[in-house]
């Protein structure tokens, strides 16, 4: 049913500069996000294997794991990814009242805004459980709610060539916003081969952007 709602919310009433589930298709270009982060010990060795490629990606971080971190937070920051805001706890948004869920945007953004001095406006809810009040309140944040075209499934905690596997087989298209976490080393086994399987397609990497 949400499938159904997003795509007539994305298409008929909402702009990207509010709800964006992908980017424009002409331009070639793949949008990879990790969600659930950073952890120590798997982060940075993304942030590698990213730089690696020359690739730029975007992290929708936790404030928990930002404030346990906050060195890896400004080495994202410092190697020229976008830092996006997922919430404090993680918790389940379908089952917490509007003002906790504002809380948990809040505080994660004031964190951000601590340790890289730059204003957060990217989220992303978790699950991607979006309703209408939540998305009115982003609106009023001046915040933009940001879902995915493709999902690795990663959180299924299957083996990489399972992962890998999967999005091969299913082809992504230019402007997809990709899922991946950041929080298990399966996804970085599995963009070993498909960021350079994706480059041999003509693709490039960009990291969505906060508003000024």
């Amino acid at each position: 049913m949400f499938n159904k709602l997003r795509y007539f919310i994305r298409s008929k009433l909402l702009p990207d500069s509010l709800f964006l589930i992908d980017r424009a298709k002409k331009s070639n270009t793949l949008y990879l996000t990790f969600d659930d982060g950073p952890v120590k010990g798997i982060t940075t060795d993304l942030l590698n294997v990213l730089d690696e490629f020359q690739v730029k990606a975007t992290f929708f971080i936790m404030g928990k794991c930002a404030e346990a971190h906050p060195e890896i937070i400004k080495d994202i920051h410092h190697r020229g990814h976008t830092l996006a805001n997922h919430t404090y706890n993680h918790p389940p948004f379908h089952k917490i009242s509007l003002d906790k869920k504002i809380t948990e945007i809040m505080s994660t953004n004031e964190l951000l805004k601590q340790l890289t001095l730059q204003r957060c406006t990217l989220f992303r809810a978790p699950q991607g459980r979006w309703d209408l009040k939540l998305l009115g309140a982003l609106f009023r944040m001046k915040m933009t709610a940001v879902h995915w075209s493709r999902d690795s499934m990663d959180f299924r905690k299957e083996s990489p060539d399972i992962i890998t596997k999967r999005l091969v087989d299913n082809p992504l298209k230019s402007g997809d916003i990709v899922l991946f976490h950041d929080d298990d080393p399966r996804c970085i086994e599995s963009l070993r081969t498909l960021i350079p399987h994706w480059q041999s397609q003509g693709f490039n990497f960009k990291a969505l952007e906060n508003k000024k």
